[in-house]
């Protein structure tokens, strides 16, 4: 068995332990016949109601794409750049992380006038935005509340241990943004990364000198991607549809509060729906899953119990039941494009693999 199919069986060995742990984790101690009452009294039409702003907050995210996208290909279509995100989210809810190779690929066999290279760059830089932004929002949360990740201490998380990481990141992930798309990022960069080619050459490992080569790559795509950021107006479009874009993510949130006996309360409010949106954001990033299975499950239960004062049969079946709906939507429309494009799974697969 060659190393690569070892680490193919391993990634997906751990992605299937992190699922099974986070839904045991999420179902802990719940007594299973209040599950069950909270999902018979449970308000369905809520769960149809925020089918409304998830499908927005994908357009939204078309849309800025499109303003990122401005300068070097003005004349790409939104039906292929919404068709493209769809289907990125599509493939990221069968496999982690494989929608941001996928995106690209789908818009550029539909615009021809664009290139995959220069479309992975907007989206590297598109991940970079998003990535400060949570940091940026996290901090902030904690600025109001410092006991943000207390009591997720039964999964793992030390609030002590989180915080001053927490922050590291911020400060350093400001710094990368301002320097990655400048001269000085990629001599950083190529100074950085030379001792892996001196050790590849010693040592004979061309895996290092492939790794220093996968580096800057990225560092050149995401310059790509930033220097078609040019305009003031560019700058103040994509910071206004970030802003509606994370608006809509918690829309869905707040919304399906009012679904459980327990949601309808005073502690029920939009910044309860940002705090349990960081958490959950959070716990993705650290642990991708398909389609956030189990780890959206786990961190929504715990935060929902603690900003809401959710019981826990009520946060487990607020959790599944708007999983459920968020999950459904891109495998739904992710079907639609493939159907409409005369796609497969089994394309996206290859180029996939190919990209």
């Amino acid at each position: 068995m060659n190393r690569q199919r070892l680490f193919s069986i391993l990634k997906v060995t751990i992605t299937f332990l992190i699922v099974a742990f986070s839904i045991y984790f999420s179902v802990w101690k719940v007594d299973f016949s209040e599950l069950g009452r909270s999902f018979q009294t449970a308000n369905y039409w809520y769960a149809v109601l925020i089918i409304i702003p998830i499908i927005l907050s994908h357009y939204a995210r078309a849309v800025r794409w499109k303003v990122i996208l401005a300068r070097i290909h003005p004349g790409v279509r939104m039906n292929n750049l919404f068709g493209g995100v769809m289907i990125g989210y599509f493939m990221n809810n069968l496999i982690p992380r494989s929608g941001e190779l996928i995106r690209p690929w789908f818009t550029a066999q539909a615009e021809e006038k664009t290139s995959y290279s220069s479309l992975l760059g907007s989206i590297i830089v598109e991940r970079f935005i998003d990535t400060v932004a949570l940091l940026l929002i996290i901090a902030a949360i904690m600025v109001v509340d410092e006991h943000l990740f207390d009591g997720f201490e039964e999964i793992g998380v030390q609030a002590d241990v989180v915080r001053p990481i927490l922050y590291m990141a911020i400060f350093l992930g400001i710094v990368f943004i301002v320097i990655a798309p400048s001269k000085l990022g990629m001599w950083l960069a190529q100074t950085m990364t030379a001792p892996l080619q001196w050790i590849a050459r010693k040592t004979g490992v061309e895996k290092l000198a492939s790794l220093r080569t996968s580096v800057l790559d990225m560092f050149s795509k995401l310059q790509l991607g930033f220097g078609a950021i040019r305009s003031v107006k560019q700058v103040v479009l994509v910071i206004i549809y970030t802003l509606v874009i994370y608006v809509l993510y918690l829309l869905p949130l707040y919304i399906m509060f009012f679904a459980f006996e327990s949601g309808r309360t005073a502690e029920a409010t939009m910044f309860a729906a940002l705090e349990i949106w960081a958490v959950t954001a959070l716990g993705y990033a650290i642990a991708p899953t398909p389609g956030a299975f189990g780890v959206f499950h786990v961190t929504a239960r715990i935060a929902l119990m603690k900003f809401v004062d959710f019981t826990e049969a009520d946060a487990v079946a607020y959790a599944t039941l708007t999983h459920f709906v968020n999950y459904l939507i891109p495998i739904a429309l992710g079907i639609y494009y493939l159907v409409t494009r005369g796609l497969s799974f089994s394309s996206l697969v290859k180029a996939r693999s190919a990209t």
